[in-house]
């Protein structure tokens, strides 16, 4: 191999290089803020022979989406359901109030067992922006929880 195609090859080998390099430059970070706030446990009797344990979640808001909440509720109960094969459940309710605007609530059936998964698929909460009250209680003899959110 001439110098001259030695040169050559080198020169296009930087330059492939160079280009895969450039090509994996590292990522910028996404700019958005994420706001993750724990729903505390809920202590509650569920429906069973002798059904009981907690529902938790977690809310986040998001800079990308003002106004709104997304919820997911996890529930962990012991006990034995009074229908065959199915899981001891409890209907949950979880009501907010936000401190300047106004107030609602959201409702499902939450079941759960001795190990804890989430109870329910994401949800979204329009409580419009600012700071915002929510409680999760159930339609069954409960010690409710009780925390707060900041919505952008």
């Amino acid at each position: 191999m001439s110098r001259a195609t030695l040169g050559k090859s080198i020169a296009i080998s930087g330059l492939v290089l160079a280009g895969l390099f450039g090509a994996c430059a590292p990522a910028t970070a996404d700019p958005t803020q994420d706001r993750w706030v724990k729903i505390p446990n809920t202590a509650t009797i569920a429906d069973g022979i002798a059904c009981g344990g907690r529902i938790g979640g977690v809310t986040v808001a998001t800079d990308k989406l003002p106004g709104l909440v997304y919820v997911r509720l996890n529930a962990t109960f012991v006990g034995i359901s009074t229908t065959r094969g199915e899981l001891c459940s409890v209907f949950a309710t979880l009501h907010w109030r936000n401190l300047g605007t106004g107030a609602g609530s959201w409702s499902a059936q939450v079941s759960g067992a001795v190990f804890d998964f989430p109870a329910e698929p994401w949800t979204h909460l329009e409580t419009g922006s600012g700071r915002v009250e929510v409680t999760l209680t159930t339609d069954r003899p409960h010690l409710p929880s009780v925390t707060e959110i900041n919505v952008y």
